[in-house]
C-alpha cells in the first residue's frame, strides 16, 4: 500500500511539474544547442564578408576567428531568455548518454570520425570501427541506467588514451604481432574518446546547468568550442576543395586508417 501511495506521489508530481513548465518551456529546453548551429550558418555566410570589410588579411586569420569566438557569449545570453529556469532535474533515462540512446546515433558519429579531414571513407575499417567500439563499452564500463553517472565520459577516454600511448612507446607496432594488437587498440580507444567528447558536448547543451556560475561558465565554453570547431572545420574543407592537396596536415596526421594500410600492406610483401 504504501509503495502504491509512493507510486502515485511521483506521478502526480510529474504531472504537476510538466503542467508548471508547459508546451513553450518545453520547446525551448534545447535552445543552448540549437542556436550555435544558427550562429554556426551565420559565421559560414557573413564572415568572409564581414572580414574582408574590416580589411583582414589571409594572413590575419586569426582575428576573424576571435569575432566568432565572441559570438558564443550573444548566443548565450540570447538562449538564457528563453531558457525554461525551472526546468525539472533530468530522469534516469533523460541522463543516457546521446550515442547510447540509439546505435544509429553511434554509428553517424563514428563515420564522421576521419571523414572530417577529409579521410576516405573504407567500409571495411568503419565496420571494424563500429564494432570494437562496443567491445570499448564492456572493457571502460558503462554506466548503467540509474546508476551514478560520470561527470565527464570524455576524460575517462583520455585516460585510457594516454596509457595506450604508455604502452606504444613500449612495444612498438612493427616489432611484434602483440604491438599490432596494441596500435588497433589505441585506434579504438581515439575514436572512443571522440564519441564520448560528443556525449559531453551533447549533454551540456540539452541540459546545461545554469544555477551556478561555473555550470553557466561550462556551457559558455563549450559554445564557443562548438561554434568555433565547425567553423574552422567548414572552410578548412572549403580551402580543401579548392585546392586538393595529398598532404596530409594537422589533426588528420593523426589518423590511423592510412597507418593501418601501410601495416597490412607491409605484411603482405613479407608473406611473399
Amino acid at each position: 500500500m504504501t509503495y502504491a501511495m509512493n507510486s502515485n506521489d511521483a506521478t502526480q508530481l510529474q504531472a504537476e511539474t510538466s503542467k508548471a513548465v508547459g508546451p513553450s518551456s518545453q520547446a525551448h529546453a534545447y535552445v543552448h544547442l540549437y542556436l550555435p548551429l544558427i550562429t554556426i550558418v551565420f559565421h559560414i555566410f557573413c564572415t568572409p564578408t564581414i572580414a574582408r570589410f574590416l580589411g583582414f588579411t589571409e594572413d590575419e586569420g586569426w582575428k576573424p576567428m576571435l569575432l566568432v569566438a565572441f559570438s558564443a557569449i550573444p548566443t548565450y545570453l540570447l538562449g538564457s531568455l528563453v531558457y525554461p529556469a525551472n526546468r525539472p532535474d533530468p530522469s534516469p533515462e533523460e541522463r543516457i548518454r546521446f550515442t547510447r540512446k540509439n546505435y544509429l546515433y553511434r554509428a553517424a558519429v563514428i563515420f564522421t570520425y576521419g571523414r572530417l579531414y577529409g579521410t576516405p571513407f573504407n567500409i571495411i575499417f568503419y565496420t571494424m570501427d563500429l564494432v570494437c567500439s562496443f567491445a570499448a563499452d564492456v572493457v571502460i564500463g558503462e554506466r548503467l541506467v540509474g546508476a551514478p553517472q560520470r561527470q565527464s565520459e570524455f576524460l575517462v577516454a583520455l585516460l585510457w588514451v594516454a596509457g595506450s600511448a604508455v604502452l606504444q612507446r613500449l612495444i612498438p607496432i612493427s616489432n611484434s604481432g602483440i604491438g599490432v594488437l596494441v596500435g588497433a587498440a589505441d585506434r579504438t580507444l581515439w575514436r572512443t574518446a571522440y564519441v564520448a567528447l560528443v556525449d559531453d558536448v551533447v549533454g551540456v547543451l540539452t541540459r546545461p546547468d545554469v544555477r551556478t556560475l561555473t555550470g553557466k561558465g561550462t556551457l559558455i565554453l563549450l559554445q564557443t568550442f562548438t561554434i568555433m570547431s565547425f567553423v574552422i572545420l567548414f572552410f578548412a574543407w572549403l580551402r580543401r576543395f579548392n585546392e586538393p592537396t595529398n598532404e596530409v596536415v594537422g589533426p588528420a596526421a593523426f589518423d590511423t586508417e592510412a597507418f593501418d594500410k601501410e601495416v597490412l600492406s607491409e605484411k603482405a610483401q613479407d608473406a611473399r
